[in-house]
């Protein structure tokens, strides 16, 4: 059936659910731990042995973050943890840096794969088939960057629609590094913070996301009615 003769009810429905899902798949995930596990010492032993290893591994969380957000699972928590264990060996300044690092090469390597050999089979199965705005030289900016500050829009979605669209690569980096840099200072402050009990730079941190969060929105309802 054409996307476009399906009845915008049934389409909402459907993204609806499509959106929930994987909350309702990952809180019935955690609840069924939970109830094989309801002893809180339990799951903070397991996080201490993850970062005692993460900490004398530090290629393992470096390598995560420079490869799962790309495929589906959400950059925060990574982040968050990237936080704690990184800035306690490499310090904020150092930590942030390798985290803006690993991160976009995530951000590049999905790109290339959704604008290259797998850009039919991402529009077909991914984004299927869902008209896209026309890309343009005079929109494409702005139009990119619109994608890349849109609210509740995930990150891997984000690179998808960005490579799929056709994004030349050095527009597509001008709007992912610069905003994604932003969001990963804030999550690695806040999270390594947080964790050494740095109430003051954990406020810093969080202040900075509430930052970003808030110019992005008024940013992009200012601009997203411009396009042409």
């Amino acid at each position: 059936m054409d996307e476009a003769t399906v009845d915008p009810k049934k389409r909402n429905i459907s993204n609806l659910i499509l959106f929930l899902l994987p909350g309702i798949i990952s809180a019935a995930v955690v609840y069924n731990l939970w109830r094989a596990h309801p002893d809180i010492a339990y799951w903070k032993g397991l996080l201490d042995e993850l970062r005692a290893f993460l900490a004398a591994n530090p290629w393992a969380l470096i390598l995560a973050l420079a490869t799962l957000p790309g495929l589906g699972p959400p950059i925060s928590p990574i982040l968050i943890l990237f936080g704690i264990v990184m800035q306690p060996i490499y310090g904020v300044v150092g930590a942030c840096a390798i985290g803006i690092a690993a991160q976009s090469v995530c951000s590049i390597w999905t790109y290339f794969l959704a604008s290259g050999i797998l850009r039919d089979f991402l529009r077909r199965n991914v984004l299927r088939n869902r008209a896209l705005p026309e890309l343009t030289p005079r929109n494409a900016l702005r139009l990119g960057f619109i994608i890349r500050i849109a609210p509740g829009f995930p990150y891997a979605l984000q690179n998808i629609v960005l490579g799929v669209l056709g994004l030349p690569f050095t527009t597509y980096l001008l709007v992912s590094i610069p905003v994604n840099s932003l969001y990963t200072i804030g999550f690695i402050v806040t999270g390594g913070a947080i964790f050494e009990g740095k109430v003051g730079l954990a406020l810093t941190g969080a202040l900075l996301l509430v930052v970003v969060i808030l110019a992005t929105r008024m940013i992009r309802s200012r601009t997203q009615n411009n396009i042409g």
